[in-house]
């Protein structure tokens, strides 16, 4: 079994190791520190440094067996950082003095409040956001202030935080996400062997519904002259875009009597 460094040392000290073995294993075990050109002396010298190697009493050479016991000085250290030993001469240095309920009452009215669902600032501010310019370009809300729009829509996502992503996406009322949609509903977990690519073994019914169009308007939204009946789908598909075109024709001419009343407004302040 090849001797460390200290032993070699050791062996030299006594007049019986081999200087230019030891400086072989030395560049061998610590390169970075003894280079090929590095004598026996300076090599010694860089170890002692380094705490590689050590010098005993009397010029015998030891190793420090006596390590701290890092755990042990861990642990009085902690004892010591939590409290007082004595708890009957001190009491327990742990324990928080409890306020009196009217200061407690005094610190809940000055915080601010996180749980109201109306505060604006409790809310997603891209949805805010969202909500607000919704209402802004309805023309019901054409006369609204500032102040008015932000309590409708405070008040629409006190009732559902996703009003705006359900009920008006892309700032438009009366679109939004659904689950009555063709090849959606709710959402089911994949299980299976290969579940984790994200399918699994679903099966074939529940992955591939289909409605038809029909169960896609509903009555109250459609006039009597453009009911849909039964039928092949591309008579579905005429008839549903027959109906969009429709309630795009009425919400351009919403849009038109509201720019229509906000220049009247404008030629009125103009002309007062």
């Amino acid at each position: 079994m090849e001797k460390t460094l200290q032993q070699q040392y050791i062996l030299i000290k006594e007049g019986k190791g081999n200087k230019d073995y030891f400086l072989k294993s030395a560049r061998r075990v610590f390169p970075e520190f003894i280079s090929p050109l590095t004598d026996y002396n300076t090599a010694v010298t860089i170890l002692k440094h380094k705490s590689i190697l050590s010098e005993g009493v009397g010029g015998i050479v030891t190793q420090n067996s006596n390590k701290p016991n890092w755990f042990k000085i861990f642990n009085t250290n902690l004892k010591e950082a939590v409290g007082v030993k004595d708890t009957k001469e001190y009491g327990d240095q742990n324990s928080f003095e409890k306020i009196d309920k009217e200061t407690a009452e005094t610190l809940k009215k000055a915080n601010f409040d996180y749980a109201d669902p109306k505060n604006i600032d409790n809310v997603y501010g891209q949805s805010f956001l969202l909500g607000y310019l919704t209402e802004m370009g309805d023309p019901k809300n054409a006369k609204k202030t500032v102040d008015e729009l932000k309590a409708i829509v405070a008040k629409n996502m006190a009732k559902d935080i996703n009003y705006y992503h359900t009920q008006a996406s892309f700032g438009v009322k009366g679109i939004g996400y659904t689950k009555d949609a063709p090849g959606l509903g709710e959402p089911v977990a994949p299980k299976g062997k290969y579940k984790s690519s994200g399918y699994g073994d679903l099966k074939l019914k529940e992955s591939i519904k289909r409605k038809s169009l029909l169960e896609l308007m509903s009555e109250d939204e459609l006039e009597e002259e453009d009911t849909i009946e039964e039928g092949a789908l591309d008579d579905q598909i005429a008839a549903a875009e027959k109906t969009v075109a429709q309630k795009k024709k009425e919400l351009a001419d919403a849009e038109k009597k509201a720019a229509d009343i906000k220049a009247k407004e404008a030629s009125a302040e103009a002309a007062g």
